[in-house]
């Protein structure tokens, strides 16, 4: 992912909402610009 001219991995499951990108366990919004997906392991 891209957060502001850093670019690095997440660490924690995310998902697209309509607002824009929200870690998926907490519901709280990033911040951020995805450059790549995978499936998340359960």
């Amino acid at each position: 992912m891209i957060e502001g001219n850093t670019i690095h991995r997440v660490v924690f499951p995310c998902r697209r909402a309509f607002s824009g990108w929200i870690n998926a366990k907490s519901g709280e919004h990033i911040a951020v610009r995805p450059t790549h997906w995978r499936i998340w392991p359960r």
